[in-house]
């Protein structure tokens, strides 16, 4: 629980944060989202739920990771002029991931309600 506050507040490093959470959780994103639109597990409905579920999870993740490495690229020491190339390179890819991620998020949830209200299920 002390790492969470401490990675919600920006206490991490920025290199731990975006290389060590950051993008292990946009590629898991990444390939749960290109399988789905491949079509891949069509043919096996637990695969198919598995990564719409991970797909799912990693879209509501990201934007949370993405305001921690915003506020640890805040924090990012800036002695040098790309130090600050570095930082504002952090923010930027935060804030498009974060933000393409909650639109994949909410989505996914109106599909999930209107299969819910259709009465069918998505698999």
């Amino acid at each position: 629980m002390k790492f969470l506050t401490r990675l919600a507040a920006g206490d991490i490093a920025l290199w731990r944060t975006f290389w060590l959470i950051g993008i292990p959780l946009a590629l898991l994103w990444d390939s749960s989202g290109l399988s789905m639109l491949t079509g891949f597990g069509v043919g096996a409905p637990l695969v198919a739920t598995l990564i719409i579920v991970v797909f799912t999870l990693s879209s509501a993740a990201i934007p949370i990771v993405a305001v921690a490495i915003w506020r640890s690229a805040s924090r990012y020491p800036r002695e040098a002029w790309w130090n600050h190339v570095f930082a504002w390179s952090a923010k930027l890819c935060a804030a498009l991931s974060g933000l393409a991620a909650a639109i994949s998020f909410c989505t996914v949830l109106y599909l999930a309600f209107s299969f819910v209200y259709a009465g069918e299920a998505p698999f």
